[in-house]
């Protein structure tokens, strides 16, 4: 008796990298829009954008001003009110596509580093509140708490996509957790420094491969100089779409550019099924020996 084939989910991805600058919400809304729209008409229905890419990284001591109420439109509420969510969520509606952005979220007098989920209807379907902090990110931003899955609905098919955010991407357990959740895409938005720019190579592979999953890593370019700060940060870039098995498929080396792969997401349960890491991952004595540490 022959084995049926699955169904097709090719699913068109393109990931964003982009120089932002600080404070200038205006012209990277812009910027990020023109490159969206080039990836669309490439045919892309799951758009990334970097970490802070609306307000820039550099803007700690503005970082109150530019955080967005996601509570207001969490799952499809449409009382846009901040610049950024309306023009992104009016850019999904108007292309029909799949949105993950990440900005600063502003709730409840806290401030969050948030990556989040702007489906074709508009709205947010799905947001992760960055958990492990960078540096003085510390002293700006509050602790996510959650690993979750999201499904999105690409018409034909389905996909389960997990969000983890820039220095989380050196933190192996929480992609095993996600990918233990299902997810067949984990996505990092980012600004990876320059200086580290080996660790990004590195483990960005490492995630897709251990995990069995596709993994979109967006990261910013160029430099960030703020006057205020006295501060510049350079970014490593390198923006890519690694495959299951490791490999990259897709991968930026221009200052702003939409990279773009076919990702044939039937990939993920054969290379699961290959090299069976998930499969062989004992969660009870993981639990356990990190239950001796707490």
């Amino acid at each position: 008796m022959k084995t049926k084939n699955p169904a097709k989910r090719i699913l068109k991805t393109a990931v964003i990298q982009m120089q932002s600058k600080p404070y200038a919400l205006n012209e990277n809304l812009q910027l990020a829009l023109n490159l969206a729209k080039e990836a669309h008409n490439k045919g892309a229905n799951l758009i990334v954008l970097p970490e802070l890419f609306d307000s820039g990284y550099c803007v700690n001591d503005k970082d109150a001003d530019f955080g967005i109420d996601l509570k207001a439109i969490e799952y499809g509420k449409e009382t846009l009110k901040n610049e950024s969510l309306r023009v992104l969520s009016d850019f999904a509606k108007s292309n029909k596509v799949h949105l993950v952005a990440c900005s600063i979220e502003k709730t409840d007098k806290k401030l969050y580093d948030s990556a989040y989920i702007i489906p074709p209807k508009g709205g947010i379907v799905g947001k992760h509140r960055k958990i492990y902090l960078w540096g003085d990110e510390k002293s700006r931003f509050k602790r996510g708490k959650k690993y979750e899955v999201f499904t999105l609905d690409f018409g034909d098919f389905s996909a389960k996509v997990g969000l983890q955010i820039c220095y989380e991407i050196g933190f192996g357990v929480g992609a095993n957790l996600l990918a233990l959740q299902g997810a067949e895409i984990l996505i990092y938005p980012s600004a990876f420094g320059k200086a580290r720019a080996y660790n990004w190579d590195l483990l960005s592979k490492a995630r897709a491969l251990e995990n069995g999953c596709f993994v979109c890593a967006c990261n910013h370019s160029g430099e960030e100089t703020s006057a205020q700060l006295k501060q510049t940060l350079e970014f490593a870039g390198d923006s890519r779409i690694i495959a299951p098995n490791g490999k990259i498929i897709a991968q930026a080396i221009k200052l702003n550019e939409a990279i773009i792969a076919e990702m044939d997401l039937n990939e993920v349960a054969l290379q699961r099924q290959k090299i069976p890491y998930l499969q062989d991952f004992d969660t009870k004595l993981t639990k356990k020996g990190f239950g001796k540490l707490t």
